[in-house]
């Protein structure tokens, strides 16, 4: 039994969101050749989807990591929404559930699979540096009695998630504005925001969202954007769709159009940037223009192949590829499948690259996914030996985007249900029979 022991190798899991919890469940499975640690910086598992009422700061002084608020509901059905071999118990008569909802599955996933013995609550991790032999030194802060715990590791798998770090761009004369000033990362209740008049820069999901919200209850609400498949969208009476912005003064918006609205608030709904203030310099990874340098396949460290990220790209089926993801990196780490070389891994990075900026994309949004999502899980597949994600989920991932797209007000009340890799069923509202749906998505 003690020589068992010594032969296994260690790993460190940074963060306990639903990404840990997939690195927990994996690594520590029974008959795995890991140990493994989480060290997770708050007291409770589900990272993201963990409500907290406080913004800024937290009680030990570092930055509040949830961008969670109150009337939050997924923009995603359930039924994609779940770490495979895990299904959600519940509710059948709804597929898109509050956020409380999802942290309850998580905590459950975490009890179910006996996962919290190895969590480290309230433990910040301050560095990671690489050690001889592709190992790792971790250095983590016990946040309750404020000592400095340092250990090695054979592996380092980094589950911080996506959504903590506010990207705030440059608006001209911004600082003459005499009114609030949010970002999305703090925004808890619309009460804040009643009767007032409200600018919302942004219009991806939290935009969409946040700016319906706060509708029911604003005087006025504008949203600015340059979106042209949000154009045609019907919104609240009381919600005015405009332009980029031109120019802010000290009560209001000049936007681009030449138009001008006087206004108490400003809610950036901007998104978030990607940062790993924990990873020395000699790990070799870098963020330029919200890309993570440099990364092979988006998620194996190039200059370390004993480090992954997970979770890194965007428009895409998160859960099931943070579950992917965790297969192959173990997978790696287990010599059961073998990584190209190093100038192998930057070609092929290269190559990804260039496809992408060739197909429109800007250099700020080369993590993005979307229609390219089943050419990323079949490479990962191919690489690892391991199984895909199944079609259909991409297919429902797709049909889910369009009627958020096309009826924002209506499209939770959709009702799916899986049956198989390739079929699925899908309730509208106002109509009385579910209709069966075939993916449509060619696998590669």
């Amino acid at each position: 039994m003690r020589l068992e022991k010594e032969t296994k190798k260690s790993v460190a899991i940074i963060g306990c969101g639903a990404a840990g919890l997939a690195a927990l469940r994996h690594f520590s499975v029974e008959g795995s050749q890991f140990t493994c640690v989480c060290y997770e910086q708050t007291d409770n598992v589900g990272g993201t989807w963990v409500y907290t009422d406080n913004v800024g700061k937290d009680k030990y002084g570092l930055p509040v990591h949830s961008s969670m608020y109150k009337s939050l509901r997924t923009n995603l059905p359930k039924e994609i929404m779940e770490l495979p071999g895990f299904p959600h118990k519940g509710p059948e008569d709804k597929s898109y559930v509050a956020a409380n909802e999802m942290l309850k599955y998580l905590e459950d996933y975490a009890d179910h699979f006996d996962l919290k013995k190895h969590i480290k609550f309230h433990h910040h991790v301050k560095n990671i540096s690489p050690l001889e032999g592709d190992r790792w030194l971790v250095t983590a802060i016990n946040l309750q009695d404020n000592i400095t715990e340092t250990s090695e590791f054979d592996g380092v798998i980094v589950c911080i998630g996506n959504y903590s770090n506010p990207v705030i761009p440059e608006v001209p004369g911004i600082e003459k504005f005499r009114g609030m000033k949010i970002h999305s990362h703090d925004y808890r209740d619309s009460s804040v925001f009643k009767d007032m008049s409200t600018v919302v820069i942004g219009c991806g999901p939290s935009g969409l969202d946040i700016s319906f919200d706060i509708a029911k209850v604003a005087g006025k609400v504008y949203l600015s954007h340059h979106n042209q498949r949000v154009k045609n969208m019907k919104c609240p009476p009381n919600m005015v769709q405009k332009v980029d912005i031109q120019e802010v003064v000290e009560n209001g918006v000049l936007f681009k159009d030449g138009s001008y609205e006087q206004v108490d608030s400003i809610l950036y709904c901007t998104g978030y940037t990607y940062k790993y203030p924990f990873l020395s310099s000699e790990c070799g990874i870098r963020v330029e223009n919200n890309n993570v340098k440099w990364l092979f396949k988006h998620f194996v460290n190039i200059e370390h192949p004993t480090m992954y990220f997970i979770g890194i790209p965007t428009n895409t089926t998160g859960f099931w590829m943070f579950d992917l993801q965790v297969r192959c990196a173990k997978t790696f780490l287990e010599g059961k499948a073998k990584l190209p070389s190093k100038e192998e891994m930057l070609e092929d990075t290269r190559r990804d690259v260039e496809s992408r900026l060739a197909s429109g994309l800007r250099p700020k949004e080369l993590h993005m996914m979307g229609r390219r999502s089943m050419e990323y899980y079949d490479s990962l597949s191919s690489l690892s030996g391991l199984d895909s994600v199944p079609p259909v989920v991409l297919q429902i991932y797709f049909d889910g985007f369009d009627r958020f797209m096309c009826d924002f007000s209506h499209f939770r009340e959709d009702k799916y249900k899986l049956l198989d890799k390739d079929h699925y069923m899908v309730q509208f509202p106002n109509e009385v029979e579910p209709i069966m749906k075939k993916q449509e998505i060619a696998s590669h």
